[in-house]
């Protein structure tokens, strides 16, 4: 009896670490981890956003006190963001690059500035002043344009305020630019 009862406790004491192991792998292998992009998806990728601008406004375009975002691929990227109330702009602002590199976790891209440089407009006019380590821009079912959805993701916080904003999934507009 007495075996029989170390040989429950011993297989009681093995299994716990096995189960917690497998729920580790299992939940590891659920996070998707960015992984940069081939040279080719990459190029794919810079194609299907060149010369597409997309912007948001919270709570809306005719809000009162409004929020808003354009995201523009014409050179590079760009992020120009606007803090109104009424017809008054009070805070508005720019991040910009050149050029951007991508990575990729299952049907996001995430846009990162390479070179990025920055230009505050409103309250002061500055140029750099703004802190551009830690923004990128998350793209999701770019190649689907009903269901595109664009993120912010801003990991410092020397951030303008009153932003950030659109840290979840948003639906961008797509702006129509006629030559």
């Amino acid at each position: 009896m007495c075996q029989h009862k170390t040989f429950n406790t011993n297989t009681k004491i093995h299994f716990v670490p096995l189960v917690l192991a497998s729920m580790c792998l299992m939940l590891s292998s659920c996070l998707n981890p960015l992984q940069p992009v081939s040279m080719q998806e990459e190029e794919q990728v810079k194609a299907a956003l060149k010369g597409r601008s997309f912007r948001q406004f919270d709570p809306s375009k005719d809000a009162r006190k409004r929020k808003g975002v354009i995201l523009d691929f014409f050179s590079g990227v760009s992020l120009w963001a606007q803090y109104s109330e009424g017809n008054t702009a009070l805070s508005e602002w720019e991040i910009l690059a050149d050029d951007y590199r991508l990575e990729k976790a299952g049907s996001e891209y995430r846009i990162y500035f390479d070179v990025p440089r920055s230009v505050q407009i409103l309250p002061t006019q500055c140029d750099n002043c703004i802190e551009t380590s830690g923004i990128s821009i998350s793209v999701r079912n770019l190649f689907d344009s009903k269901r595109i959805r664009f993120k912010l993701n801003i990991d410092n916080d020397n951030f303008p305020r009153p932003f950030p904003i659109f840290e979840s999934w948003t639906k961008f507009s797509e702006d129509e630019y006629f030559d």
